[in-house]
């Protein structure tokens, strides 16, 4: 399996605005608004609902289909960055040096303890760590309730860690 799958999904869903109600869940713009209701949502089962870990979920269904992507997240889908997270640690996929594209981030934020928010590095370059990520906005720092899935290259000084999705148990995953 290529890296290059899952940020060409994820690259295609830049510029979707999560929803007001359940309407045009499919449209990228269409009823626009602040209220969580996202195709990820209905996706998962869980709308309206804080999206960014859907999305990652979401990315890696449509990649690698569902027990692949399960595995390449450490075992499985889950609507809290945290517990993803600390799937990762279990299964001793997780760092905090040296990330590469196709890398799952986390970040740190101020709603509790551990992460807050989720996204997928597509380049990394100069120094510079590239997003995409679900529900935030390019605005500075980290918005991790934002409404949008744009692509994004803050500074990152609240990243707890990234991981690599290269080493997941019974796939092998390759660089392009």
């Amino acid at each position: 399996m290529k890296v290059s799958k899952v940020i060409a999904v994820a690259k295609n869903e830049v510029g979707y605005l999560e929803k007001k109600s359940n309407k045009d869940l499919d449209s990228k713009t269409a009823n626009a608004g602040y209220n969580n209701y996202t195709k990820y949502g209905k996706w998962f089962g869980l709308n309206p609902a804080y999206w960014c870990a859907m999305f990652i979920c979401w990315i890696f269904a449509q990649a690698y289909g569902k027990e692949d992507g399960k595995k390449l997240l450490c075992g499985g889908f889950s609507a809290a960055c945290e517990t993803i997270r600390q799937n990762f640690i279990k299964s001793k996929r997780y760092t905090t040096t040296n990330p590469k594209a196709g890398y799952v981030i986390f970040f740190s934020g101020t709603r509790h303890a551990g992460a807050n928010h989720i996204g997928l590095v597509y380049k990394v370059s100069g120094g510079v760590v590239y997003t995409i990520e679900g529900n935030t906005s390019t605005t500075g720092g980290v918005v991790d309730n934002g409404g949008g899935a744009p692509f994004y290259m803050p500074p990152y000084p609240s990243c707890p860690g990234w991981i690599g999705i290269r080493r997941a148990r019974g796939i092998s995953l390759r660089r392009d």
